[in-house]
């Protein structure tokens, strides 16, 4: 760890230092296309990894030949999207499947702590590559398979597309909400954004799995599917099925809670979920008369939505979008505006956050790039190389790069020993590390919840003068619950953990807080931006407790800017996130996407504290880490706010409309909304599914026999499969075409994904005894590790369950002195 700095002289040594790097040293072989692997991997790029990726000589990465291109001409080399999610990377060219290769790939392997790979199982057996031939090669490799339904299980060897994991991931049948009145088919959202999705909660996995290795050495197999990804993103709703036996859909929107209006010059999202915050949205509207107790209700507000709808709508047509948008946030209303990208890279807030970066490319020319959606005090991420041009590192790597790279240093001593147990007896790969945990509500409570699944003890601050809203209400349903015990909501994201009641408001509740600190090694919290501070409970308060205490603060748009201390909850950081605009029928309004989106801040939120720690572990250095909600969503966005820097285009809404495939559409099946996605991408997979039809007439149209045409006739087309795909079953058009070497998905329900064998093979839920809610069926972890399992302890706590506990055990208290604070109300 560096000395603290005792002179001005110092002072200004210490800065003229270049910043360290949270992965500094650790190296990272990636073999895979497209988002999901590389985007995992240049996550870690970012924070420094030495990430070597490899290309097929020649052709080079799929996402290569994707657009949107520079100047809207393709090129290798000047994709937007490769040149987004291939920063800070050198890049070969290698056939790995050559047997001539072979030896170099192996070398390859030898030489990375971390092996990247998309290949499904059939491919890795027949090349004798899967993790059980590498671990021989390399026992300390962590190897992390990102695949769309893992390396075991019926469906592993099934072919999909990003539609086809989105609709088996169980999203397709829920989101985006589109309300009770409509009949629309599911749609996928915009860009790539859940292949970006896939790819971030495997880099969460991946630096679990490297902070046990570096503290023993033990390398692993963290096997990541894509379903089982985009599945645990939608836990809360899946989940009512096995335990209320309820399955929800997008048709079940709770508009009283959120709604998207169209205004004067754009569209706006306002989402109430707090009887104060509707009574700031009354005065927002001056409608004193909806300031009563009566409209707190959100039972009432939904009762009599008619009557609200009419008027707000009628009232939004009328005001402008950013006049809405900065008086209501002013007011304490969470309203905000569906963002453009070019909204967004405009805004003052990225501005002011400088969320954007320049860098130039020898090829493409100068770039702009989002910057990642975390400030890491001690470790700051950045762009420091553009993505690499195809082959460009061959020869350097081979004859140099390999040989001259020395062995990182494993853990300090003071870790090696508790990790080392831990790994041993098969516990979770965060096992001894300690959470102090502050934040409420969805996307922080979800962010400890998969530290707890892997092995972390995380210890939930409650006080009864602020109750956890997820304990009073539910956001997706409208659901509001007689006791702060009885809420399957909050149940289902605070899995694992403990409870203790501290009032806050209360001096010597702070000095409990921060005894509590001392103790732990990470701090999260939630709360506006100064809120903590304010209470003596910032990272600067904070750290003369702990000095190496990892402090993460998430919030809507950050702890900086001018619009730092404004508010929101899912919907509003889809909006700013600029998914909302880009989702939805091409003639349709914006879409308003919910839970899935607070979820994927949440798992930012992990994987910036698990670099935090791998950091720490390493140096002994702890930091201060600042989440921006919005921004965790802008980042998977990537290419579409390049498309509009670069070519100054604003992407818009286009269903499920794809440039390079066709068909590539959810298409009716028999049944009450049953749906299939269908995905073909080449002429022999177009020419298979022929076959399946049996060559009906209109199937051999000489506008079908290629891709351009099929891509022009689309429409058409779409017609006439939905006409067969109507009289089966999406379970028979999944097996007969998945039969022929066709990716085809059902749009499967919560019921289906339940009781589907592919996920009771890989054993996705599991039993926990909840005092109130008694037994209940929850998704365990979206990470399969294969010697450090993540797995779910126990059922979320009782509000204050471990109060005693934690005050007894961990922090010495007598029974008296515990008696005295509840007297005082500062155990309240």
């Amino acid at each position: 760890m560096e000395a603290k700095t005792t002179s001005e002289g110092n002072s200004e040594k210490a800065s003229a230092l270049p910043p360290r790097k949270a992965l500094e040293g650790v190296k990272v072989l990636e073999w895979a296309d497209l988002v999901s692997g590389p985007y995992c991997s240049k996550l870690l790029a970012d924070l420094g990894a030495d990430v070597i990726k490899i290309e097929k000589p020649g052709k080079g990465d799929e996402s290569r030949s994707r657009g949107e291109f520079i100047g809207h001409v393709p090129h290798l080399e000047k994709s937007l999207l490769f040149l987004y999610v291939n920063t800070n990377k050198s890049g070969i060219a290698l056939d790995a499947a050559s047997p001539s290769e072979r030896e170099k790939f192996i070398q390859l392997v030898q030489w990375a702590d971390i092996f990247i790979h998309d290949k499904q199982p059939q491919i890795l057996n027949k090349l004798k590559l899967s993790y059980r031939y590498l671990r021989q090669i390399n026992p300390g490799l962590v190897m992390t398979s990102i695949t769309p339904f893992g390396q075991t299980g019926p469906y592993q060897c099934y072919k999909a597309y990003p539609i086809n994991t989105y609709s088996g991931g169980g999203l397709g049948h829920l989101s985006p909400q589109i309300g009770p009145n409509s009949n629309d088919p599911p749609v996928r959202p915009g860009g790539l954004f859940m292949e970006y999705g896939s790819g971030l909660v495997s880099a969460a996995g991946t630096l679990a799995a490297l902070y046990a290795r570096q503290a023993t050495g033990v390398g692993q197999e963290v096997d990541v599917s894509k379903q089982e990804a985009l599945l645990s993103l939608c836990r809360v709703q899946i989940d009512r099925y096995p335990n209320e036996g309820l399955v929800q859909s997008r048709f079940d929107s709770t508009k009283a809670m959120g709604c998207i209006f169209q205004c004067k010059d754009g569209y706006i999202v306002e989402m109430i979920l707090q009887a104060r915050e509707w009574h700031a949205f009354a005065r927002f509207l001056n409608k004193p008369e909806w300031e009563n107790n009566q409209y707190g209700s959100m039972k009432f507000r939904t009762d009599h939505w008619d009557e609200i709808e009419d008027y707000v709508s009628e009232w939004m047509l009328e005001h402008e979008r950013e006049k809405i948008y900065h008086k209501g946030q002013a007011l304490g209303c969470p309203v905000s505006p569906i963002m453009t990208s070019e909204d967004i890279v405009n805004s003052e807030q990225s501005k002011a956050r400088e969320f954007f970066r320049e860098s130039d490319h020898p090829v493409a020319g100068r770039l702009t790039y989002p910057m990642p959606p975390y400030r890491m005090s001690a470790t700051p991420p950045s762009i420091e190389r553009t993505a690499p041009l195809l082959g460009q590192d061959t020869d350097d790597i081979f004859s140099s790069l390999i040989d001259a790279n020395p062995e990182i240093p494993l853990a300090s001593s003071r870790n090696t020993e508790t990790v080392n147990e831990s790994a041993t007896a098969k516990k979770g790969p965060l096992a001894g590390v300690r959470v102090a945990d502050f934040a409420w509500a969805w996307a922080g409570a979800y962010a400890t919840e998969l530290l707890a699944f892997l092995g972390a003890e995380v210890i939930k601050v409650e006080s009864k003068r602020h109750v956890d809203p997820t304990r009073l209400g539910s956001l997706t349903t409208g659901q509001e619950f007689n006791s702060v015990n009885e809420s399957p909501v909050f149940n289902d994201i605070n899995l694992g953990k403990l409870s203790i009641e501290i009032n806050l408001s209360h001096p010597e509740g702070i000095k409990l807080a921060k005894q509590l600190v001392s103790v732990s090694d990470v701090v999260t919290q939630n709360m506006r931006p100064g809120v903590m501070e304010r209470l003596g409970l910032g990272y600067e308060s904070l750290r003369d407790v702990r000095p190496d205490i990892i402090y993460l603060s998430s919030s809507a748009r950050g702890s900086s800017g001018p619009e730092r201390r404004y508010s929101g909850y899912a919907p509003n950081f889809a909006a700013f996130g600029g998914i909302s605009y880009i989702t939805g029928q091409p003639n349709g309004k914006p879409s308003y996407i919910a839970g899935e989106v607070d979820l994927l801040s949440a798992v930012t939120s992990a994987f910036a504290i698990l670099a935090a720690l791998n950091h720490r572990l390493r140096t002994g250095e702890g930091q201060e880490i600042d989440v921006s909600s919005a921004e965790s969503i802008n980042v998977l966005i990537g290419e579409v706010l390049m498309d509009y820097t670069t070519n100054r285009k604003v992407q818009t809404r286009c269903g499920n409309l794809d440039d390079f495939m066709a068909p590539h559409n959810f298409y009716r099946c028999r049944g009450n909304d049953k749906w299939v996605s269908i995905a073909i991408a080449t002429d022999e997979e177009w020419e298979a599914f022929k076959r399946v039809l049996g060559r009906p007439d209109w199937i051999e149209d000489e506008r079908f026999s290629t891709l351009s045409g099929r891509l022009e006739h689309r429409v058409h087309l779409d017609r006439l499969i939905e006409e067969w795909t109507k009289a089966h079953t999406h379970y028979e058009i999944m097996e007969i075409l998945q039969e022929a070497d066709v990716a085809a998905v059902p749009c499967f329900s919560s019921d289906e994904l339940y009781d589907d064998p592919h996920l009771n093979h890989r054993q996705c839920w599991t039993k926990i005894f909840h005092p109130m809610l008694k037994e209940q069926s929850v998704l365990t972890s979206p990470w399969k590790f294969s010697e450090t399992p993540a797995t779910i302890g126990s059922a979320a706590p009782l509000f204050g369950q471990h109060t005693d506990q934690v005050f007894k055990e961990l922090l010495g208290l007598e029974e008296d002195e515990i008696m005295r604070l509840r007297e005082q109300e500062v155990i309240y």
